[in-house]
């Protein structure tokens, strides 16, 4: 048993730290001062996700989540609730339950709260929101945040840094997909070395507008193992996605040229010291191969970019132990906790503690939020703060560490770590 002193004192420390939050999916806050946010925008992914496991279906839950629907909140209700009972206690149900309570005074999700609930959060949700909610309440200095392929970067820079999907230059398919990156980049892509100047280019706008690293979404595509491949192979399979009309190449077909445009990615990022964020891990949602995301299949690319920094999220949950061994062996490799505090909390401390005794403390990054939202990103903040302590009182109550090293390790895991990598 941890003495409640210890883990008191601990916890006043992690709670005063100003938190580096290193990945959300938020978007602009005037996207969610329409008037219309209610409790059931709220299953834009994660809780959504195990509505779906638990039995709802994927048409239901377009139906209840999409702002336009003609459903009534009592009707979108009575489709949530059999499902929504399930759910309760899973990592992703005890932290929306538990900042719906702290941000909009609500005990419980339940067919009494509902309304009222979505009344609060539309009353709620007005220019100055985020302010409120990301540095009053979780206390978050800087969030970065992914943009997607084809947005812009331009973000409130008082509270988020951007970083942009980038690996759409290496996965199109067809001629229609290379119009579209001409169109997103204003210029002609006929030939290898044209899309090769495009992605440069794109990335050399983003770096001016203050971008601080660039991620690797593929993982839920395809395996993550990017084998190296010359260039006039890569120019073969451009050459005939360029005559293709329709998507009928295989991915044999396409992985060399994807292999050798996601490298290229790599290169001009480690070049520019962009960190690259590589999705590894569990993938959000219902149904996927969780073998694409293996964190070691990776290997090829730390030994190869030695100049590069790379960071594995999730924990490469349900491969934290191999995520802990890449980080220990590569210099050029960092662990992130992101999401993993929404998934299971429990997972979370015990990826931790196996972390704090395995990996050089300035190579763990232990919160990021991945949410679409900034009550999201309170929510998985506080469960990172209290799962934090935890795990510091649980070692230095052992012996492992002292408390001073304890304060030490928390400022590095929630702040200074990240503020070094990402260079903010």
């Amino acid at each position: 048993m941890v003495s409640q002193e210890l883990r008191a004192r601990l916890q006043q420390t992690v709670d005063s730290i100003a938190v580096i939050d290193t990945h959300e999916h938020i978007p602009p806050e005037s996207a969610v001062c329409d008037g219309k946010y209610d409790l059931f925008r709220f299953l834009e992914h994660y809780v959504s996700s195990d509505l779906v496991s638990a039995g709802m279906s994927r048409e239901t839950l377009e139906t209840i989540r999409n702002p336009q629907s003609s459903l009534t909140l009592e009707e979108r209700w009575r489709l949530m609730e059999p499902f929504w009972k399930y759910c309760r206690t899973t990592g992703y149900g005890r932290a929306i339950l538990e900042y719906m309570h702290d941000l909009f005074g609500v005990e419980d999700i339940s067919g009494d709260t509902y309304a009222e609930l979505s009344r609060r959060i539309q009353a709620a949700h007005t220019p100055g929101w985020y302010q409120k909610v990301l540095r009053e309440f979780a206390r978050i200095e800087l969030a970065l945040v992914i943009t997607w392929p084809g947005q812009p970067v331009t973000v409130d820079r008082s509270l988020f840094r951007a970083v942009p999907i980038l690996d759409h230059f290496a996965i199109m398919g067809t001629r229609a997909e290379l119009a579209a990156l001409e169109k997103e980049t204003n210029r002609s892509i006929q030939t290898l070395d044209q899309l090769l100047a495009a992605q440069e280019g794109r990335l050399d706008d983003f770096c001016k507008q203050g971008i601080v690293a660039v991620k690797i979404f593929l993982a839920y595509r395809r395996p993550l193992h990017f084998e190296r491949v010359d260039k006039s192979t890569a120019a073969r399979v451009f050459d005939r996605i360029w005559l293709s009309q329709t998507q009928d190449l295989t991915f044999a077909d396409l992985k060399p040229l994807q292999d050798f445009m996601t490298r290229r990615l790599v290169g001009l990022a480690a070049e520019r010291g962009l960190p690259i964020q590589i999705h590894t891990g569990l993938q959000e949602g219902n149904g996927n191969y969780i073998e694409y995301a293996r964190p070691t299949l990776l290997t090829n690319l730390f030994m190869e970019f030695q100049d590069a920094r790379f960071v594995l999220f999730h924990a490469g949950y349900p491969y934290v132990s191999e995520t802990a061994v890449l980080a220990k062996t590569f210099p050029n490799v960092f662990a992130d906790l992101c999401w993993m505090h929404a998934v299971s909390p429990f997972v979370a401390a015990r990826t931790l503690e196996e972390w704090l005794e395995t990996i050089p403390c300035n190579k763990i990054l232990g919160f990021g939020g991945d949410s679409n939202y900034v009550e999201g990103a309170y929510g998985h903040c506080k469960v990172a703060r209290r799962v934090t302590t935890d795990v510091l009182a649980r070692k230095v109550e052992e012996g492992y560490f002292s408390e001073e090293e304890a304060v030490f390790f928390a400022k590095r895991l929630l702040r200074e770590n990240a503020k070094e990598l990402f260079r903010v």
